[in-house]
Order: structure tokens, then sequence, then C-alpha cells
């Protein structure tokens, strides 16, 4: 009997442990989800409109909008697994497009007009998750390949102070989006960091623009967009919790030119829709687009309207993390192409049965 009862007070003990810990995962989630508020956006043009965005484009379908999915071609991987960020990759060499590697240099890029602010909401689109995973840390230089200065050597005020493209930093905290930000105050760096990653650079802008426009005159809601501009820093926290935040020399994210459209909340009517768009403007070679298993479609806008050679491509593949032909077993082919009568540059077709994960 008392070994019963002693079992029995272990799986209570056990149980009980259990559900704090669980409680205790559901508390710090929300903790982190809520501090990304209309309290931490700027940009907006009263204080309820990102509020009401989002509500929008939130809102519960119902049946409206049911159907079968039907995903373009040119929004599915290539048969070469590596050929989607290659694209990309090769888009950054064939320009030297300069990727931003933590918040002081952002903030020098936003300075100089390289990146500009998007609003938190207009009446075709609203941002939505960009920044979530910012923390409250000082401002700190961050040292490729390794993890950011550690929690416990964070830089006093003085050592921030001398940092490279500080002055940069105090000046946009004097003055963004029609805020003003105290740098030794937790809740304010928060802000800014939140408020500096919700930038792109203006071809990207455009890209973004015009396909909120058609989707907000075909459905009367807001685009949710949930990433634009991500330093390499970010990127590199971020990928603890996101498997598709790549990793590479070059990240997409952090050059400015790439951004995420969030799908989770759209019917199939509006997905087939926004597919549809975003197939168009990529046979006009004007960006590379994939649809991805989280939620998102992720879009690379290319800096002057057209896409890179398959030869600078293919030349890319290394970078963008394919194995070097020494090691690889077989011959990399180029995907499929369509030319066009029009006799404008030929456009990429995605491979409808890849099912490798996708990366960005």
């Amino acid at each position: 009997m008392k070994r019963i009862v002693f079992a029995f007070i272990v799986i209570a003990l056990i149980a009980g442990t259990g559900w704090a810990l669980y409680h205790f995962k559901l508390i710090k989630r929300g903790a982190g989800q809520s501090q990304y508020s209309s309290s931490n956006v700027t940009g907006a043009p009263d204080p309820d409109a990102w509020n009401r965005a989002v509500e929008i484009a939130k809102a519960d379908r119902g049946d409206v909008g049911a159907g079968a999915l039907e995903i373009p071609p040119e929004l599915k991987h290539y048969e070469e697994r590596y050929w989607f960020l290659a694209t990309q990759v090769a888009e950054i060499e064939k320009y030297k497009v300069h990727t931003c590697l933590d918040y002081l240099d952002l903030a020098a890029m936003i300075e100089r007009g390289e990146m500009v602010p998007v609003p938190a909401v207009t009446d075709t689109y609203v941002l939505f998750g960009v920044g979530q995973r910012v923390d409250d840390n000082p401002f700190s230089r961050y040292e490729e390949d390794k993890e950011l200065l550690n929690q416990s050597s964070q830089p006093s005020e003085t050592q921030q102070q001398t940092l490279p493209d500080y002055d940069s930093l105090q000046r946009l905290a004097k003055s963004f989006n029609g805020r003003s930000y105290d740098l030794n105050n937790p809740s304010d760096r928060l802000a800014l960091k939140m408020n500096m990653l919700s930038s792109l650079r203006p071809q990207a802008l455009k890209i973004m623009e015009e396909v909120a426009a058609a989707y907000h005159n075909q459905f009367a809601r807001p685009l949710p967009v949930s990433s634009l501009v991500r330093p390499e820093e970010y990127q590199h926290s971020l990928r603890r919790v996101n498997r598709n935040a790549v990793t590479i020399d070059a990240p997409p994210h952090s050059t400015g030119l790439a951004f995420d459209i969030d799908y989770r909340y759209m019917s199939v009517a509006e997905q087939n829709f926004v597919m549809r768009e975003l197939a168009r403007v990529k046979n006009e070679g004007r960006i590379e687009v994939i649809r991805e298993r989280n939620a998102n479609y992720h879009v690379f806008a290319f800096l002057n309207g057209s896409r890179p050679s398959d030869d600078l491509i293919t030349a890319s593949l290394e970078k963008a993390g394919a194995p070097p032909p020494s090691e690889a077993h077989h011959t990399v082919e180029k995907p499929a192409q369509v030319k066009k009568k029009s006799g404008k540059a030929t456009r990429h077709r995605g491979n409808p049965r890849a099912t490798r994960k996708r990366r960005r």
C-alpha cells in the first residue's frame, strides 16, 4: 500500500511539473508576441489604424473564397534545389549589393537613403509580425560567424558611443518615423529596432506596393507583410526558430531587396489571386519568388527589373550552399526554360514534383 501511495505521489509530482513547464512556456510565448503591438510600430495615420488593419487581415473568411489551391509552377522550387537561392545570390554578386550586418549598419543605410522606412499600415497593406523576435539589448557590433556579444558583456554607454556608425544611430533615434527614442531606455531600444526592421530598398517597396494594390482592389483587405529587411545579426537569431532563415554569406533579406507576404489568413481564392500576381511579375523578369511551407511567399526584387543570366546563377550555386562540383555526383542542369515570343528574357519554371524544404 505504501508503494502504491508513493507511486501516486511521484506521478502527481511529474504531472504537476509538466503542467507548470507547459504553462510557463505559454506565458513566455505570449510575452514575446505581445511586444509586437501598435505601441511599438510607427508610421500609422492614426493610433488605431494598425489594429483595424490587422483585424481585417485576420478576419474569418468562413466559406467565402473556398475552392482548390492552384500553385503556379513559378512559385514552386526548381529541380536544382539551390537554384532559387543562387538566383538571389547572383543578383547580389552582379551589383555588389551591400548586405547590412547589424542595426548600426542598418541605421547608416537608412540615413544614406539606401533603405526607406515602410509605414506600418496603408490602405493596401499592413506590416504584421515584422521584427517580432527583436530584443531590448544595447546596440552593439555583430561579429560574423560568432554569436552576438555575450549578454554578460554588453557594451557600456561609453563603449557604444565609440562604435562605428553610432553617430548615424544617434541621429536616427532623435527623429525616425515621427518619433524620438532614448537609446538608454530598453523599451525605446526595442521599439526602435522594430521600426528599423520596417525598411526596404525602394525597388522592393515598389513591387510590394504593386502586389498590395492589386490584392486590395480585388478583396478590399490590406496585404499582410510579415518580414522586410533583416540584418545578419537578426537573421542568425531568427534561425533558432525559423529554419527557412538562411545563414549564408549574403542572406537575401539582409540586402533589403526581399520581403515576405503572410498567407495564413487568406482564403483559397485570395491565395490563388496573389500567387497569380506574383507569377506574372516573375514572368516579367522583375522578381524571384517562392511559396514557402511556413505560410509565406518570399519575394526578392531585382535591382534593375531584369533577371541575372543563367551563367551567373550557375556560378553562384556554391555561394548559395550547393556542394562543390568535385563533391557532387551529378552534373548541375539548368531548370527548364520557356522562351517568350516577344523576344524578352526567358523565364524559369519550377518543378511541381519537387518536395525539398524551401530556403530563402
